[in-house]
């Protein structure tokens, strides 16, 4: 079926279950950012297959709303059909809630399935709609009886993070959980999020692309937990373990049912990723909201992880610089490699790692003008041939099981226009006084994402994404709740404590012609801590060179020069060790003193 005739489908479906228009998300019953592709109900159904979208079918409208990260993918996805791109105003803002208001005569209903949305998420339609005259309903799953081709959800198994890696025991993290359960005077705590079940348990899967989490949910009880999954994708080995750690293996479908007996207790869930539908079967005197304790738990680095995470952006380093010097490579023999080649020749070289697993996101190979597109993927057919010539913007991670990169640098491939050069290093200054940035406890991503930006600004110039989010170990690229933000949400409201691991990425973008973005993760380390209070600043993790040939000498103030030469130094020194001869003379090259 093509859109269309998917959208006529759904409308036929809609009518029978008396639903005036239809919500469909991005998010799992677990509120993932990425899901397992069982849940993809957005993308079927329009054929936009960013991150970040929602959906709206009425019998006379479909939209998509998006945010200004995908705008130009979403209008060339969506070219050919009836879905409408309505771009967000704010990223995070659940604006498709007023156009309902607004289309929808009093009285309408309107329907989405509960288990995909999030319990505060569906307390905020309710409280606009209800204002409206609308009725909210949750309608189930309405792809069930028209999605035929659908995928099953994963069954792949589960394996163990070590110790040495992880650097504290399931025990000891499960510990943590149950002193939390007791200070907030709680029998048991509901675990939902995917990353947060991975972590605690010392687990990983691979359930969903890039992210190595397993489909489950979690209960912890101050005697014992519950781990409800499918049985099938846990081994002999691994659950004699887990039971050591008082964990019992529960099928994933029981999930409502043991929340049902077990009505009077108190439970602790985190009300932004426990699922509407599942929310609903308590009674409200039985939940206790709160942040979830294990997200910030996974937030901080331990001493073991952040040793890990040294050395693994060590071995990213020498893969990307590799993939580099290929690429120069076969431009000398008047080869061009496609962007979607590059991509796959730096998976080549990361996975001569022994600790290697994947990707972290797939990468966002950029040449020129597609660049520009922010989170732009490369295809095997259609994408670019990279030329010795031109801008290219290059952007990925690795997924190692002693940590998780996510790096971007932007090339000259060729000699660039003065004007180019003047955006490049104002994006590159902005980067620097970030990376360079002290600052007092206590201090939010929204305090501090001007500094990346001020430099563009000078220019009249501005990027229109965040500029860094939270980085897992061995663990989901995005991780909560810190980033650089300029808008009051999770990431702009949340304190950066020691040991936090963020990207540092701000950037420029030009349709039609080139994007401009640099990359790093940086290290929330103690700064200083004295009678003035403590204060905080980042070390950086990433090593690899910037471009130096981008950089409009102009503009630079002597504070950066310097930055750059210690940092440069830096990255020579530390990987230099892993070169030959020729490799070296390449990076010495690119680390040489402006």
């Amino acid at each position: 079926m093509n859109t269309n005739l998917k959208i006529s489908k759904l409308r036929e479906i809609m009518q029978i279950n008396n639903i005036d228009a239809y919500i469909i998300g991005s998010a799992d019953p677990h509120q993932s950012e990425y899901t397992p592709e069982h849940w993809s109900s957005r993308a079927w159904i329009s054929g936009f297959t960013g991150s970040a979208g929602t959906v709206i079918i009425t019998q006379d409208h479909a939209g998509l709303w998006t945010d200004s990260r995908y705008f130009i993918q979403a209008e060339n996805q969506l070219t050919n059909s009836e879905m409408v791109l309505h771009k967000l105003r704010v990223q995070t803002q659940a604006e498709y809630i007023e156009w309902i208001c607004k289309h929808l005569p009093k009285g309408s209903a309107v329907g989405c399935d509960f288990s995909c949305f999030s319990f505060t998420q569906i307390g905020h339609f309710k409280t606009i709609l209800d204002s409206s005259g609308l009725i909210l309903r949750d309608s189930g799953d309405l792809f069930r009886g028209l999605w035929n081709d659908r995928p099953d959800l994963p069954d792949t198994p589960v394996s163990e993070h070590s110790l040495k890696f992880a650097g504290l025991s399931r025990s000891e993290k499960l510990n943590r959980v149950k002193t939390e359960i007791k200070n907030k005077d709680a029998d048991e705590y509901v675990v939902t999020a995917l990353d947060e079940i991975a972590y605690v348990l010392n687990l990983r899967g691979s359930d969903v692309n890039c992210n190595p989490v397993f489909v489950a949910y979690l209960i912890i009880g101050l005697r014992g937990s519950e781990l409800f999954i499918n049985p099938q994708k846990i081994s002999s080995e691994i659950k004699n373990s887990l039971e050591k750690d008082q964990v019992k293996i529960r099928n994933y479908s029981e999930i409502n049912s043991y929340l049902e007996s077990k009505k009077g207790s108190k439970f602790l869930i985190d009300p932004s990723t426990l699922n509407a539908r599942l929310a609903l079967t308590f009674t409200p005197g039985d939940m206790i909201s709160a942040p979830s304790c294990i997200m910030l738990h996974k937030a901080v680095k331990n001493s073991v992880e952040v040793k890990n995470l040294r050395k693994v952006m060590e071995k990213d380093g020498v893969a990307i610089l590799r993939t580099m010097i290929w690429l120069d490579e076969e431009h000398k023999k008047k080869n061009y490699p496609t962007e979607y080649e590059l991509s796959r020749k730096l998976i080549q070289f990361r996975s001569r790692n022994a600790s290697y697993v994947n990707e972290s996101f797939d990468a966002i190979v950029g040449y020129n003008s597609n660049g520009a597109i922010i989170h732009y993927r490369p295809d095997e057919i259609s994408s670019a041939r990279i030329k010795p010539s031109g801008i290219l913007l290059f952007d990925s991670g690795g997924q190692y099981r002693d940590g998780t990169t996510d790096i971007t640098r932007t090339f000259a491939l060729g000699k660039a226009k003065k004007e180019i050069k003047k955006q490049y290093t104002a994006v590159l200054l902005g980067h620097i006084a970030l990376s360079k940035i002290i600052f007092p406890k206590g201090t939010k991503g929204i305090q501090l994402d001007a500094f990346a930006r001020q430099y563009l600004w000078n220019m009249g110039l501005n990027y229109s994404h965040g500029t860094g989010h939270g980085v897992g170990f061995f663990m989901n690229v995005h991780e909560p709740p810190q980033g650089f933000v300029t808008a009051y949400n999770q990431r702009g409201s949340s304190e950066f404590v020691e040991g936090m691991l963020t990207s540092n990425e701000p950037g420029y973008y030009e349709e039609g012609s080139h994007g401009i973005r640099i990359e790093n993760l940086v290290l929330s380390t103690l700064h200083s801590d004295g009678i003035n209070g403590t204060y905080l600043s980042f070390e950086t993790v990433t090593l690899f060179p910037y471009d130096i040939s981008l950089i409009d000498s102009s503009m630079m103030n002597r504070e950066s020069v310097l930055w750059i030469n210690e940092y440069h130094k830096e990255v020579y020194t530390r990987l230099s060790g892993y070169l030959n001869k020729n490799e070296k003379k390449w990076l010495r090259e690119k680390c040489k003193r402006i």
